[in-house]
């Protein structure tokens, strides 16, 4: 494909297939008069994205205003989105595919399955992966439902750090479960209080305890401590990552997760409206016939040629009714689609150095809102992807005044996690360049020196 280029080890490899050093040596058997022995002549290449940009500039020229730059996070955050997703993934034959029933027509789907459940097993370091979910928050209720069947314990554990609206969806299928929900409070450091979690989980038996990492506020929490806890009870650990996160912090394998969820959005998928979304569901081998949705398999057919199909599916509508563990319709096929051509293209060493551009994004914020007299991080820990700004007047007020001047600026905290009427989440991704955060910190400077008041 012409718009796909190639890594230099892509290069590298192609040139010792051929038995050649270099590229300068492909073209060796033309005459010297009709090669260009210089470099052209033409400016610096751009990326995708600041192509985009450029076009960005010229639009808001011809319409007096631009897009809108978004700080905003929580969940669902804006990323750029490489445009060989839009181009693969709006084929006809993946527009118009439905569930794979039938392994003999459906191998192309099922062989994106099968890709997408290996990548979320090598980025979580869990044993197996299903097809995929509706949404983080409702993977999450599923693994939750998982854990008590397994512990067979009617108990919860959710932290103050989870994101409030995945603790709602986990509260609301709970409740109609029968399970209690118990919550951890916060500690001073905005991270989860292991002496807390101790506490709360001698009170009854637990099934699970859920660990955002990182949490809600951002922030790193202490995963080891987190777990040691949990599992020194006798509860399952259920791992709640931005996936992003994988290519720099711990894996939820590493520090013994037993189930991992998460929200792969920022694999490839607009934010658009807040949906759809992507969720994922990892577990260890133990769990693999208790988690919801279906698992593709890879097999050899009668003649010894490889294939894949659907090995386990736990959905009543497959099995007898009375054995079924969930009535999960299907997977999000088409978004899981974009996640895993997302996640092929970028390679193992792109996701690193996407890790990475997060982790120095929000480091740049951090630093320039410490110098912006009145404005305070409430919790100075390591974040990543989004932060917790302290303002010197509401943060419902910063909110409006930035949006009047065409930034998104965060989510209002206020009885978040301890968090009050000042605090703010703010997220920078990729996608944000050092000038638009030079915006964000000019914008909290004109704010603490009294700008946008009335707004």
């Amino acid at each position: 494909m012409a718009y796909v280029p190639h890594a230099d080890a892509d290069i590298r490899h192609m040139l010792e297939a051929m038995g050649l050093d270099s590229v300068e040596q492909l073209f060796a058997h033309l005459p010297a008069n009709v090669r260009l022995d210089r470099d052209l002549d033409l400016p610096l290449g751009l990326s995708e994205e600041e192509v985009r940009d450029w076009f960005r500039c010229a639009a808001r020229a011809n319409r007096g205003q631009g897009e809108l730059v978004s700080f905003l996070g929580g969940g669902v955050y804006d990323t750029v989105v490489p445009s060989v997703c839009d181009a693969l993934v709006s084929r006809s034959e993946f527009l118009t595919a439905y569930t794979p029933y039938q392994p003999e027509v459906s191998q192309g789907t099922l062989q994106a399955i099968y890709e997408w459940q290996s990548f979320v097993c090598r980025l979580t370091g869990m044993d197996v992966a299903n097809a995929s979910m509706y949404d983080g928050s409702t993977a999450l209720a599923e693994a939750c439902q998982v854990a008590v069947a397994a512990k067979r314990r009617p108990l919860v554990v959710l932290p103050a750090t989870l994101n409030p609206r995945w603790a709602r969806v986990v509260r609301t299928s709970m409740r109609g479960a029968g399970i209690a929900v118990a919550e951890v409070p916060a500690g001073p450091a905005g991270t989860t209080d292991v002496a807390q979690l101790e506490k709360v989980l001698a009170l009854a038996p637990a099934a699970c305890f859920v660990l955002p990492n990182p949490n809600y506020l951002g922030l790193v929490e202490p995963v080891d401590q987190l777990a040691a806890a949990a599992r020194a009870a006798g509860a399952a650990v259920i791992a709640a990552v931005n996936p992003v996160s994988l290519a720099l912090l711990k894996t939820p394998g590493e520090y013994g997760a037993d189930l991992c969820v998460g929200e792969a959005q920022a694999f490839g998928i607009p934010p658009t409206w807040g949906g759809p979304l992507l969720g994922f569901l990892a577990c260890s081998d133990e769990h693999k016939r208790r988690i919801p949705g279906r698992i593709v398999g890879r097999t050899n057919d009668s003649r010894g040629q490889g294939g894949y199909v659907l090995t386990l599916q736990t959905r009543e509508q497959h099995i007898r009714r009375e054995k079924a563990t969930s009535n999960i319709c299907s997977n999000q096929g088409l978004m899981m689609l974009r996640a895993t051509i997302y996640l092929a293209m970028l390679g193992a060493g792109g996701l690193a150095e996407l890790g990475d551009a997060n982790r120095a994004r929000i480091e740049a914020l951090r630093t320039r809102a410490r110098k912006v007299p009145g404005v305070t991080i409430p919790f100075d820990g390591p974040v990543f992807n989004e932060t917790v700004l302290r303002l010197p007047r509401p943060a419902r007020e910063f909110r409006a005044f930035a949006r009047s001047r065409g930034v998104l600026a965060g989510i209002p905290l206020d009885g978040v996690a301890g968090c009050g009427p000042n605090d703010i989440l703010v997220a920078v991704t990729e996608k944000r360049s050092l000038a638009q955060i030079d915006l964000f910190a000019a914008l909290l400077a004109e704010f603490a020196a009294g700008g946008g008041k009335g707004a």
